[in-house]
């Protein structure tokens, strides 16, 4: 999409089984993505050249490969697969694997007994993140490792359940984290501090949290919670410690995505139909809160 006219181009790709996870490239001349083409069983790792317009497949077996992101370098690929590096594995074990962009043969990055999911690198793009699921206990706990997959921190221990997302460029070198303390807890958004491993949920507790997308001068984090009419969409500011909701039409509310400081995209079927929509934070708030 073009953000100045809103324009939207035809389709980058047309695997038959679609595709998910996209990912730039640092130069942004490249975009990774999983996919599942008419031949494959499996997803698997595809990257874009944009300007060409051409797509290369990087994966071919018979395992699932997900969950692409770039190194720093732009050179490799981190990805979650379930094809183990340890012998005699047990099935359904996931590990992170890596990958050369020019192509080549995969080799393991992760190689615990646990499953190793949802690869990140840190704000400063000196190390990777990763969830580490516990076989004991099934509790999920965030990971930092060396860019050369030694493992250097459990950044959570057993604090979390779930861990769905995390966005590591939060204001003063904190991690935004969706996730959950209990299975049975409905999800929340939480500010975990790396350095001491302090974790503090945002405002309204009792409110459910999902899908956190980060503004750009990471002074804000939208998000999606349930209203009075279906799910809506709401902001919290970091200056102020404060939650505000932005939409009260109702509506299923979902994905929002910071394009700007001051504009997020979110998608909603308030139309009767799932279109996306913009909302302009610098400008006069006109939605009116329905009794």
């Amino acid at each position: 999409m073009n953000l100045a006219d809103r324009s939207i181009r035809p389709p980058l790709t047309s695997l038959k089984w679609g595709v998910s996870d996209p990912q730039w490239s640092p130069d942004g001349q490249s975009i990774a993505f999983s996919g599942s083409s008419d031949t494959a069983s499996f997803d698997e790792i595809f990257v874009l050249d944009v300007k060409a317009n051409v797509v290369r497949q990087l994966t071919k077996n018979a395992f699932s490969d997900k969950e692409p992101v770039f190194m720093p370098d732009g050179k490799r690929l981190l990805y979650t697969s379930d094809e183990s590096p340890l012998p005699n594995a047990a099935f359904g074990i996931l590990h992170l694997a890596s990958i050369p962009i020019s192509g080549g043969k995969p080799s393991g990055f992760t190689e615990d007994d646990c499953s190793s999911i949802h690869p990140g690198l840190s704000a400063d793009g000196k190390s990777v993140l990763l969830v580490k699921v516990s076989d004991a206990s099934g509790r999920h706990s965030l990971w930092q490792y060396g860019l050369d997959g030694k493992p250097q921190r459990d950044l959570t221990e057993e604090k979390f359940a779930r861990i769905r997302k995390y966005i590591s460029s939060a204001p003063g070198g904190l991690i935004v984290v969706w996730g959950q303390e209990q299975v049975e807890q409905q999800g929340g958004i939480y500010l975990l501090d790396p350095r001491s491993g302090q974790v503090r949920e945002l405002p309204e507790p009792d409110l459910p949290k999902a899908s956190p997308s980060l503004s750009p001068d990471g002074k804000s984090i939208a998000f999606v919670a349930p209203g009075s009419f279906g799910s809506q969409l709401y902001i919290y500011d970091f200056s102020i410690d404060q939650i505000k909701q932005l939409t009260f039409k109702p509506a299923i509310t979902h994905s929002p995505a910071f394009v700007s400081n001051t504009e997020i995209l979110f998608a909603s079927d308030r139309d009767g139909r799932n279109e996306l929509y913009a909302i302009d934070l610098s400008q006069p708030f006109e939605e009116k809160k329905k009794k």
